[in-house]
Order: structure tokens, then C-alpha cells, then sequence
């Protein structure tokens, strides 16, 4: 078994492009990576709404425009990923960046899962690990 390193599985996700936003009653909502040449999509699905930041500032589910800026994220590629600890995930795109930072976490539900990869790798992000340890 491998030692966990941050960003390590998040970081796969740079040169993909973000496909599809999939938004259901009661469901995590499901971001769909693909990439050229790659038969299935990498599915990055979080039960926490992201923040958007752009030049313009930074937009919060609920705010105004809000769902307007995600739909234009899609068609965008991912440039840059973080994980970092108390600071939660980010990942850039050439249209504006996701961040995952919740400020508080039901322990029993994890956060983010992405999936999707060829060799079945996975990762999951739960309450109290590296990038949320401080939602414990």
C-alpha cells in the first residue's frame, strides 16, 4: 500500500476538461472530466456546493448568478489543482476555479469523492482527513 500524498490523485485531473455538471434532488452534485483519447470520464462528486472564483470575485450557492458562472465553467480545462490542509480542494480552471471548503461537515458523510480512473484508483475526502481536519 502506497503512502498517502495530497493533491496526488486530485492532481490527475489537470489538462482534462469539465464535460457535464450533474445536479439532482438529494444527490451529490457530479462534475464529469474527460479527456481526449480516454473512453470513461473521471466523476468528481461532492455533497458540498463549491465557491467560484473569478477575476470579478468570489460567488457562493445562493448568491446571485451563482448557477449562471457554474454552466460556464463547462467546456473549461483544468490548469491546476490544490489540497491543502484547513483550506480544503481547489481545482483551477482556464474559466475560473471550484473551491471545496466547507465550514462545517456531517463526520458520518465524506465530502468529495473522484473516481472514474482506468485502474479503478479512487479517492475519497472525509471530515478530519489532510484537506479537512479541521471539520472534526
Amino acid at each position: 500500500m502506497s503512502q498517502y500524498a495530497p493533491n496526488d490523485v486530485l492532481s490527475q485531473l489537470v489538462g482534462d476538461r469539465l464535460r457535464a455538471i450533474e445536479i439532482a434532488a438529494g444527490e451529490p452534485l457530479r462534475l464529469a472530466f474527460s479527456h481526449p483519447g480516454r473512453s470513461t470520464d473521471r466523476v468528481f462528486s461532492t455533497r458540498v456546493w463549491p465557491s467560484i472564483e473569478r477575476s470579478a470575485g468570489t460567488w457562493r450557492d445562493g448568491d446571485m448568478g451563482y448557477t449562471d458562472l457554474l454552466r460556464q465553467l463547462i467546456g473549461a480545462e483544468v490548469t491546476g489543482t490544490v489540497e491543502r490542509s484547513r483550506h480544503g480542494l481547489r481545482i483551477d480552471l482556464t474559466r475560473g476555479s471550484l473551491i471545496l471548503s466547507p465550514r462545517r461537515a456531517d463526520p458520518s458523510r465524506e465530502i468529495a469523492l473522484l473516481s472514474g480512473f482506468e485502474d479503478g484508483r479512487w479517492m475519497a475526502w472525509w471530515p478530519g482527513d489532510y484537506a479537512f481536519e479541521d471539520l472534526v
